[in-house]
């Protein structure tokens, strides 16, 4: 094959869209191998673009650097590399979340001697992913100054990704700054920039300036699109406006536009968080009847609105509907079920979508696990919470320090001590810190054990440990020791309390201290914790101070029994 014939052959294959990696491969080692005459830059440019466009073209990295080093380091007889080249590689990398590699390829042209040659092709990839990565500040400085400097003003697409980009950024006031400057700059906005500039807007809540905008950009004669109007009718939909919404999408169509899946479902969001799901139905309905759709985000905004409401079976009925109409449930689809059969308690259903969901290759996140494990130990199959705990380390999930937490708290509430050590091994072993919930879960667990001493130990640990322990970790003590009739140890940890500037005990925590005190006869220490819990200023009320003139009676101290009495009494009515 000769060698227009080859680049012909090339040039058809590569825009058909559907030519392998096999291929491109050969066209390429055919093109370096072509001579007579050799084949331009521009047929390899094809290749590249064909490679980087292709499905999971992110796996296709290495083989594209590849082809290119190959490119460049033939000496004599093939192309070098153009400024299309370098463009195409440069969007390529920024579209793989790989912009240090697009700034090392930029890197690369300039050595290369091309930078006569910039224009806003290469610089435009950079820029948005700049914005994609947050660096807002290096995109400002390269549209406003840097590329100028290389001799290659920006364009309305520059100015526009960084508009984009500043408005994402909630920094609106900056966009319509830089807008201003490509306005003086003789530039005209497009339907992209202005769109833009009303999402921002709409993110901030501020409807009456986007709508300003839009009637702006009418005037200048760009015809808003139905992507513009989507943006304003969600907008308008989160600050609750729908009727106002559901006005701008008789408009729409009114103008001969057709909206689309993602405007009806602003809709039925917007109707569903205001209450009004027979109109989010209705809205729903008049989807399906112009032909569209719902997709899986509709179903999961109406799926969302039937668990808030308790409608937990028609939310069921609902994902199921979706499985059968061929959409698939996402993540969120099951974590939003999941969640609201949760709050009812429904553990065999959500054991089994839990299953349905990991069975298709659909991890929950974090937060729906610790959800479910919550649950579980709330209803004291702390056992599944734990089996949870180890499927998700099992399939590489991070869990939280929470829901190590979590379980050891469910033992602890059983009295199943070995089981909140062990975890405990276990959370220290990979490498976890406990924290002040953690030991709290432990100490509350040898209280119930009856081993309060054992408990005390855990509160110096954790102390040595740099960890501060707080109110609830001396409550368990307290509440402890007054359980276990080791009473002299209640003055010392209220003293320890005190020294450590931790806030007192609460009306409950007193309370619970004198009665244990005073069914041990234990008057004095009575009397003496009813003083500090007034000195606190923890109002005692009947139920607190009671128990001691009837222990003083009991020991026949009637005259401490009335003084007591008289003065509780008078500080009731006083107060």
């Amino acid at each position: 094959m000769g060698t227009r014939q080859l680049e012909l052959f090339v040039k058809e294959r590569c825009r058909s869209g559907s030519v392998t990696m096999k291929e491109a491969l050969q066209f390429f080692d055919h093109l370096l191998a072509a001579n007579n005459p050799t084949p331009g830059i521009y047929y390899f440019n094809l290749i590249f673009t064909a490679l980087t466009r292709m499905k999971n073209s992110n796996n296709h990295y290495a083989t594209v650097c590849s082809l290119f080093n190959r490119l460049t380091l033939i000496k004599g007889g093939s192309p070098s590399p153009n400024v299309c080249t370098y463009a195409i590689l440069i969007d390529y990398c920024t579209r793989i979340n790989r912009l240090q590699h697009g700034m090392i390829f930029f890197g690369r042209f300039i050595k290369a001697g091309q930078i006569a040659n910039a224009n806003a092709f290469i610089f435009n990839p950079l820029l948005k992913g700049l914005c994609s990565e947050n660096k807002i500040g290096d995109a400002l400085a390269m549209v406003l100054q840097k590329m100028s400097k290389f001799g290659c003003p920006p364009n309305v697409i520059s100015y526009s990704t960084v508009i984009d980009g500043l408005c994402k950024k909630d920094a609106v006031n900056r966009a319509f700054n830089l807008l201003e400057h490509m306005l003086s700059e003789g530039l005209v906005p497009n339907v992209f920039t202005y769109s833009s500039l009303i999402n921002g807007l709409c993110m901030k809540g501020e409807i009456k300036r986007a709508k300003e905008v839009l009637q702006q950009m009418s005037s200048r004669g760009h015809q808003p699109d139905v992507v513009t109007y989507n943006t304003l009718i969600n907008g308008l939909c989160k600050k609750g406006e729908t009727a106002e919404a559901e006005k701008l999408l008789c408009y729409v169509v009114s103008r001969g536009l057709k909206p689309n899946v993602m405007t009806y479902t602003s809709l039925v969001d917007g109707f569903c968080k205001k209450g009004l799901f027979n109109k989010a139905v209705e809205m729903l309905q008049c989807m399906v009847s112009k032909g569209l759709k719902p997709n899986v985000v509709t179903y999961n905004v109406v799926m969302n609105a039937l668990c808030k409401k308790g409608e937990i079976e028609k939310a069921e009925e609902l994902l199921y509907d979706m499985i059968f109409s061929g959409i698939d449930p996402d993540i969120y689809s099951y974590s939003t079920l999941m969640h609201g059969l949760c709050k009812l308690s429904k553990l065999e259903k959500v054991k089994k979508l839990l299953n349905e969901m990991i069975s298709k290759g659909k991890l929950p996140n974090t937060v729906i696990y610790s959800i479910i494990m919550d649950t579980f130990c709330k209803e004291e199959e702390v056992d599944s919470a734990e089996q949870l705990l180890y499927h998700m380390l099992a399939k590489g999930v991070t869990p939280h320090l929470i829901m190590y937490n979590t379980v050891i708290n469910g033992y602890s509430k059983l009295g199943c001590w070995k089981d909140v050590l062990r975890i405990f091994k276990d959370m220290i072993d990979r490498g976890f810190q406990p924290n002040v919930v953690t030991y709290g879960s432990m100490m509350y667990s040898m209280c119930k054990q009856g081993q309060t001493k054992e408990a005390e130990k855990l509160l110096d640990l954790m102390v040595k440990g740099g960890i501060k322990p707080n109110n609830v970790s001396y409550r368990i003590l307290l509440l402890g020791h007054a359980t276990d009739g080791t009473l002299d140890d209640v003055m010392s940890i209220l003293d320890r309390m005190q020294a450590d500037h931790i806030a007192a005990p609460d009306y409950k925590t007193y309370t619970s201290l004198i009665k244990a005190l005073a069914k041990n006869k234990r008057v004095n220490e009575a009397i003496c914790v009813l003083k500090r819990m007034k000195q606190e200023g923890v109002k005692p009320d009947l139920a607190t101070w009671s128990p001691i003139p009837e222990l003083l009676l009991e020991m026949g101290r009637v005259d401490d029994a009335r003084d007591l009495m008289d003065k509780m009494t008078s500080d009731e009515t006083n107060d």
